[in-house]
């Protein structure tokens, strides 16, 4: 019996200790994928692009992670992606080409492709987006129903289309709160 209907953790380039993938989440290139310790990812997830988990990363069900084999989707330890997240490392202005991956490049319209980075402590909402070259700075959270096409700042919180500043993080307490647990977990 499989742990996944669409792949086996060994496929992977690397996978850590205390990592539970959900039975239905589907990566295209296993080979691409790199994953640290004591990480979820939920069922209904769909990943196509290199990926890069360090530890203590939560990914909710039903994100999408996009983009193709030669775009970089990094999550930083304690970040989280609420359900429904889409990280797209590659998009189309859907003006003048055809935008589907079925077609070579010449064909297209004007592609956008590049990394995204999820920083330390970071959040991406339910149901937001986060197009290519976008950076969450450390302590960054994109509110739900939320469009980020920039990079955002460290220790803030980040809402709308497009996203603009809400309000600042307690960067001080959450890093308190993580030395906390890394003390009481023998670290």
């Amino acid at each position: 019996m499989t742990d996944n209907i669409f792949f086996n953790k060994s496929d992977l380039k690397s996978c850590g200790k205390n990592v539970i993938i959900g039975k239905t989440v589907r990566i295209r290139y296993p080979e691409k994928v790199e994953i640290g310790d004591n990480v979820i990812i939920d069922d209904f997830c769909y990943i196509s692009t290199s990926l890069r988990i360090e530890n203590y990363v939560h990914i909710s069900s039903g994100c999408k992670f996009i983009g193709g084999k030669e775009s970089l989707i990094e999550m930083k330890e304690f970040s989280t992606c609420a359900p429904n997240v889409v990280l797209a490392s590659g998009s189309d202005d859907y003006v003048a080409g055809i935008a589907t991956p079925l077609v070579q490049d010449r064909f297209k319209g004007n592609v956008q492709r590049g990394d995204i980075t999820i920083g330390r402590h970071s959040i991406v909402g339910a149901n937001s987006c986060v197009m290519p070259n976008v950076i969450f700075n450390d302590g960054s959270c994109l509110g739900a129903l939320s469009l980020a096409k920039e990079d955002l700042d460290s220790w803030s919180l980040f809402a709308g289309i497009p996203a603009k500043l809400v309000k600042l993080r307690n960067k001080k307490k959450i890093l308190d709160l993580e030395n906390s647990f890394i003390k009481s977990h023998g670290k």
